[in-house]
């Protein structure tokens, strides 16, 4: 615990005294109180010490911390607690279990990044969390040990951010490092991500079996039976072993034992069965696959416990299981299924989506306490799945401040009080709360237009999110203009969150400018469609030109981020690629289903991708006007209710250009931090004053 106020508060080290308490029957509790003019932090773990340590940073020092990119060392000065603090936190278990964040971030973090987040996760009351970071590693190992060629090895674990998705069973060597020396180095991170948790009292959670076999291993194992997966969105096919077969349980125990010996011990690991895919049909194997999970861990651990999604399963993963095996996360507190009543579950709080940077989240919802609200006998606690701190930072401290309460908390006053801590005034109290009533009233994210692959007919920017406006952008306007022309004074988090709410307006009015300009052109109305088209691509200069006056909301500063993991040129050019991949494409080259998946606002991006894209639309629209019915940029058949990637001879198009930007992107700092946040966003505010109503 020293260690750990050491790294976050160097300068107010000897002002703490650290003690032990008992648990409160069995729950984590602390107290904090004040003795001969230094904090006591009391608590009967290190967790709790840690989560006593933020309490009271919070109360009595107005820190806010909502990312794991944080720098809180130039706290001086520790007043001492007016009154003593006493909690108890009665759910037995606060996870984080986003495959997301590893796929935008997580995976490309090194030690040092994840030092930050692990600190911030021991700090808001996680104590149990996600570690698949060196599974790709762990994965090279065993098929070694199974006798199969070094390169082959390396080949079948997939890239930074499709390594997730080979571990819910969807794809395998997905875009490979194919490097040793890379996966040995993801062990060692790996190993150390451990390490660190274990010491902070936070359980990591491992991948709990291999979910898919390279198809050669047969050749070798000849009594190994393996069958082909149906695809999942045009990604290449892979390969399963029957659970029922000897050989799942021999491959997968080689596993667990290599993965402890390579990362550390745990009783806790999670695993996905076809996640994301069609269960029809697949009932029998479900039931084959939840007995082979139980047995292989039952065998490397009798204590082991394997979570799992209930949007993965159904009642059949559990006809010969041992019932306390499995904790089940609910997706979603309002369906509780019959058969999950007898069983150990978690009820998950989600948001962030993707890591796409629209502002949304239930925050009166989240603020109900969804523990509370589902309270049972067999409910253990939260889980929550943000997939990713970059964004929202009021829902993320909403979502986190529910993580570990078990009764509802009034959401208007506590993003009051984040407001004050975060902003260091009260000035901007009411705008914020408007702001929550406005975008943060629906769990889902609405689609971005501007990131949104063109077409005269739209409905989605990615899959299962929706171009419907939940309000009229004037309503935002009116909000980030009453921010950016006050007076008040704007510290460095109020600029990075004017970034974000400015963003946001221009988003939102930018849909309606597109709804006119392909409606311009379908009436053959060439002024009016010429002064739709550019101002709708206006719009898009003026949020890049936003986006690029703070460091972090860049493309080019989360590439160099991610670049650094490699070690040779070779490694930088995959795990590019990788990283690009994620943020466009998101799937095969040439027959993507799942296009513009993850996608992001993003300095740069919104200049030469997302504004790329739509100059390209409206130069075809513009050839198209004598006869605006011979444009064809829009599928019959539409899988996810979106246009397929290529079909269109538009698309075609968009698709050349896309995959030119992959081959071809040079990150360019030029621009970035040149202007001063709050100059731009005057300017934004006052040149939509008038046009903003008129759409």
């Amino acid at each position: 615990m020293h260690n750990f106020i050491a790294r976050n508060t160097p300068k107010v080290i000897d002002n703490f005294i650290i003690r032990n308490i008992p648990s409160d029957n069995g729950c984590d509790c602390y107290e904090i109180y004040a003795e001969e003019k230094k904090i006591v932090l009391a608590g009967n773990s290190n967790l709790s010490l840690c989560m006593a340590f933020y309490r009271y940073l919070n109360e009595y020092c107005n820190i806010v911390i909502t990312s794991g990119d944080y720098d809180i060392s130039h706290i001086a000065t520790t007043p001492p607690p007016e009154e003593k603090i006493t909690r108890t936190i009665k759910q037995k278990i606060r996870a984080r279990t986003s495959y997301e964040m590893f796929s935008l971030e997580g995976n490309y973090w090194g030690f040092d990044r994840w030092e930050k987040e692990i600190d911030f996760m021991a700090m808001h009351g996680i104590n149990t969390a996600l570690q698949p970071v060196g599974f790709d590693g762990v994965l090279y190992r065993t098929l070694r040990e199974m006798g199969m060629p070094e390169d082959f090895s390396a080949e079948f674990s997939s890239g930074p951010a499709f390594l997730m998705r080979q571990l819910t069973g969807n794809v395998a060597a997905m875009n490979s490092v194919n490097s040793k020396e890379y996966l040995e180095r993801k062990i060692y991170i790996g190993k150390q991500i451990t390490e660190r948790e274990k010491q902070l009292g936070i359980t990591p959670v491992f991948p709990a079996i291999i979910p898919s076999v390279p198809f050669s291993l047969r050749k070798k194992y000849i009594k190994m039976e393996i069958f082909k997966a149906p695809m999942w969105h045009n990604f290449p096919p892979i390969f399963f072993m029957k659970p029922e077969n000897a050989f799942f349980g021999i491959f997968n125990r080689k596993y667990l034992e290599i993965q402890r010996d390579a990362l550390g011990e745990t009783d806790s690991f999670i695993f996905e069965p076809l996640y994301d895919v069609d269960k029809k049909g697949y009932n029998s194997h479900l039931t084959a696959l939840g007995k082979g999970i139980d047995e292989a861990l039952r065998e490397h651990n009798e204590n082991a416990v394997c979570y799992t999604h209930l949007s993965s399963i159904n009642e059949d993963f559990f006809k010969k299981v041992s019932p306390d095996r499995f904790i089940i996360i609910n997706d979603s507190a309002d369906e509780r299924p019959q058969f999950l009543q007898d069983k150990k579950h978690l009820v998950a709080i989600k948001g962030n989506t993707y890591g796409r940077t629209g502002l949304c989240g239930d925050i009166d919802t989240v603020s109900r306490c969804p523990y509370a609200v589902s309270k049972s006998e067999n409910l253990l606690g939260t889980a929550v799945e943000l997939d990713t701190f970059r964004e929202n930072p009021m829902y993320c401290a909403v979502a986190l401040n529910a993580a570990t309460a078990d009764e509802a908390f009034d959401a208007d006053e506590f993003v009051k009080d984040f407001a004050k801590k975060r902003y260091r005034t009260e000035d901007f109290a009411d705008e914020i709360v408007k702001l929550k009533n406005l975008c943060y009233n629906t769990a889902e994210c609405s689609g971005s237009i501007i990131c949104a692959r063109p077409s005269t007919v739209l409905k989605h920017t990615a899959p299962f999110d929706t171009l419907q406006r939940k309000y009229d952008p004037s309503e935002l306007y009116e909000i980030a203009k009453a921010i950016v022309e006050s007076d008040a004074r704007k510290n460095d988090k109020m600029r990075l969150d004017i970034v974000c709410i400015v963003r946001q307006f221009l988003a939102e009015f930018a849909y309606p400018v597109y709804l006119k300009a392909t409606e311009f052109f379908k009436d053959k109305n060439v002024r009016n469609f010429e002064q739709a088209s550019n101002l709708f691509l206006e719009i898009c200069q003026d949020m890049d030109r936003l986006l690029k006056t703070q460091e972090s909301t860049n493309l080019s500063t989360r590439y160099e981020e991610a670049h650094e993991l490699g070690n040779n040129k070779e490694e930088m050019q995959m795990i590019d690629i990788n990283f690009l991949m994620y943020h466009t494409i998101w799937g095969p080259f040439d027959r993507s289903i799942l296009y513009d998946t993850a996608w992001c606002e993003l300095g740069g991006m919104v200049k030469d991708f997302y504004a790329q894209r739509w100059f390209m639309y409206f130069r075809a629209l513009a050839a198209y006007f004598d006869n605006p019915k011979k444009l064809k940029d829009f599928s019959r058949k539409q899988p996810l209710d979106r246009h397929e990637y290529s079909k269109s001879y538009q698309h075609k198009r968009l698709a050349a250009f896309e995959n030119n930007f992959l081959e071809n992107y040079i990150p360019r700092k030029d621009g970035i931090g040149e202007e001063d946040t709050l100059e731009v966003s005057k300017e934004i505010i006052s040149k939509y004053s008038e046009v903003v109503y008129q759409f």
